[in-house]
């Protein structure tokens, strides 16, 4: 799914045979074995003019799926791999089977493996095992190796489309990023640093990544182009985003002057954020959540579709939610109110599609602590995640206007 539909068996590649049946196939691969219904495919497939025997024909296309990915069922015997229910059509393969959750897996378990300090994203933290870290390393470059261009690219663009991509992209970064601080710490800044250089380029406002290629130069004995490198970060921020940089940057440019950024320096962990993801859209509550899952420094406590679930989550102890203003009939501007009603302490991080004056005065005015579109990058969502964590009111550029006309009046859309 990294690239263009392709299928292996036993490292041999299979012959999906038209664009059609091929778009199928990634249609199921995105939902992760969970069933899509025939009228989920027929969008996908044709957008909004299906043929009147779009039924029939999906039926064809996941037989004719079914006899190149089981050649050897028998005609009438039940597929284990394209499974049909009332639901609709299920692709029921091992996760590790697809290159996308394998990419993800990576992450996680080389993140484990690879930790750093919450607030000097340039260090590892504790002393890991050389051997764990040679493991970590070799897993995420096997993951890497199978990303082939743009995720699902036989998919047509379409919001929950866009929503996954642009959440594979943050995962394959966060992959890049743990790989090259695991070659800065087995000692080859110069290698790390190169490659950085290349993802820094493309994301002139991901601060991690930056911070990361400013000690592997440093590491290389590069101070001045560090140096350089993160004045280059400070002026995009400022000037494309019109944002300061985190107290990390200023925290390493001191390092780098003082000459502390050394080889294999360890930081002692912070402890970790408790986030909580509230939403009623199962597409965008598993691409956040894969987002929050794969960056350091986050816990992520748990997902919740509807206000009952929200408590209970909340009730475990978390220190930011982020809050979907439409609950499946529900407001989240009052399910806001309740919470820092019942837990003063808790942060509440809005990220919604409404940019409107009275949405965003509303959900301020019931206690929020920032507000965000569902376009933000990904950078900007866990910059604001610890922003409202260290009590910063944090209002993303989409709807700062409106922040600034409407919190001095009243604002409370239900």
């Amino acid at each position: 799914m990294l690239g263009p539909v392709e299928v292996e068996v036993d490292g041999r590649p299979l012959d999906l045979g038209a664009p059609k049946p091929r778009r199928l196939l990634a249609v199921l691969a995105l939902h992760r074995g969970r069933p899509v219904s025939p009228e989920t495919i027929a969008e996908a497939l044709w957008g909004d003019e299906p043929p009147a025997s779009h039924a029939v024909t999906i039926q064809g296309y996941v037989s004719g799926l079914r006899k190149i990915l089981e050649p050897e069922r028998a005609p009438r015997g039940a597929s284990t791999v394209i499974q049909t229910s009332a639901l609709g059509y299920a692709l029921r393969l091992p996760l590790d089977d697809i290159d996308a959750a394998r990419l993800e897996a990576a992450v996680r378990s080389a993140g484990a493996t690879a930790r750093t300090d919450r607030d000097r994203p340039w260090l590892l933290a504790g002393s890991p095992d050389p051997a764990d870290l040679a493991a970590a390393a070799e897993l995420l470059d096997e993951a890497l190796e199978a990303w082939r261009g743009e995720p699902y690219a036989d998919l047509v663009d379409d919001p929950v489309i866009a929503v996954e991509r642009s959440r594979l992209h943050e995962v394959r970064t966060a992959a890049v990023e743990i790989r090259e601080l695991i070659r800065m710490q087995r000692g080859d800044a110069a290698a790390a640093a190169r490659r950085l250089e290349a993802e820094a380029a493309g994301q002139p406002h991901r601060e991690r990544l930056w911070l990361l290629y400013a000690a592997a130069l440093v590491r290389a004995e590069r101070q001045v182009d560090a140096l350089a490198a993160l004045r280059r970060l400070r002026d995009a921020l400022r000037d494309e985003l019109g944002v300061d940089a985190s107290p990390a940057v200023g925290a390493l440019e001191t390092a780098i002057l003082q000459q502390r950024v050394a080889p294999g320096a360890a930081a002692e962990p912070t402890p970790a954020l408790r986030v909580a993801v509230v939403d009623d859209h199962p597409m965008f509550r598993m691409g956040m959540t894969g987002l929050l899952g794969s960056l350091d420094g986050l816990e992520l406590v748990g997902a919740a579709g509807e206000s009952a679930t929200a408590r209970k989550l909340v009730s475990r102890g978390v220190d930011v939610v982020l809050m979907d203003l439409d609950l499946a009939g529900e407001s989240g501007i009052e399910l806001t109110r309740e919470l820092m009603r019942e837990h003063p302490d808790l942060k509440v991080l809005v990220m919604t599609m409404h940019e409107d004056d009275d949405h965003v005065a509303g959900a301020l005015h019931a206690g929020a602590a920032g507000y965000l579109l569902k376009s933000a990058e990904a950078d900007d969502v866990l910059r604001a995640i610890r922003g409202v964590a260290r009590g910063e009111l944090i209002i993303g550029s989409a709807v700062a206007g409106a922040a600034r006309s409407r919190l001095a009046g009243p604002g409370d859309p239900r």
